[in-house]
């Protein structure tokens, strides 16, 4: 499976600026369905490095979808794509192949009772290393799933890349302020740098 590596560069003199708002590096990872979430947000060094392998692991968690709230993960297994995972009594079991699911899908068939719960919060998760610390199986988005109903989702490697000072790691993202970048992964594209640039306040590819 790919690795991918983002490299994020800032200038010495723009440090202080950043940390004394508090200002954190702030990645979104893209799908195709549910609401983003805060993929992993952290204080920047000069030079910063993100690697990921395009790996994803399906969740489950009670937490209500709503701006700002923090997704905590009840339960979270790895997954394959093009399979469909069904969730009851708590955790992911065997998957099945489904003709219904295309390349890059991922399914998962909520068999949680009604009168256990109405729904729940399904969505991706994806490990990420950041400046050397791991960081596993953090969700990316997040969907609700009405008990018996059924939920696909597709990932794409691209980065949403921007600065914060309020959002945290896998916070529920409804609106975006700041200058951001979309920085696409894929093919051949393996590696990518992006550097800040404080008289715009956004990054830039290098």
């Amino acid at each position: 499976m790919p690795t991918y590596t983002l490299n994020i560069d800032f200038c010495k003199q723009d440090l202080d600026t950043l940390y004394k708002a508090g200002e954190k590096v702030t990645l979104i990872k893209q799908s195709s369905n549910g609401q983003p979430v805060a993929w992993v947000a952290f204080y920047p060094f000069e030079n910063n490095t993100v690697i990921w392998e395009q790996e994803y692991a399906l969740y489950a968690s009670t937490t209500q979808i709503q701006g700002g709230a923090t997704i905590h993960k009840m339960s979270d297994d790895m997954a394959q794509e093009q399979m469909m995972y069904a969730f009851q009594n708590g955790n992911f079991g065997t998957p099945h192949a489904s003709s219904q699911l295309s390349e890059g899908q991922y399914g998962v068939a909520n068999q949680t009772p009604i009168d256990q719960a109405a729904g729940l919060t399904f969505g991706l998760a994806q490990s990420v290393q950041v400046n050397g610390s791991a960081y596993p199986n953090k969700p990316i988005n997040a969907d609700w799933v009405p008990s018996k109903h059924v939920a696909t989702f597709t990932p794409y490697e691209n980065i949403m890349l921007f600065m914060n000072n309020n959002i945290q790691d896998g916070m529920v993202v409804t609106e975006i302020f700041s200058p951001s970048l979309t920085l696409t992964f894929g093919g051949a594209t393996t590696e990518l740098t992006a550097d800040y640039n404080a008289a715009t306040g956004r990054f830039a590819q290098a």
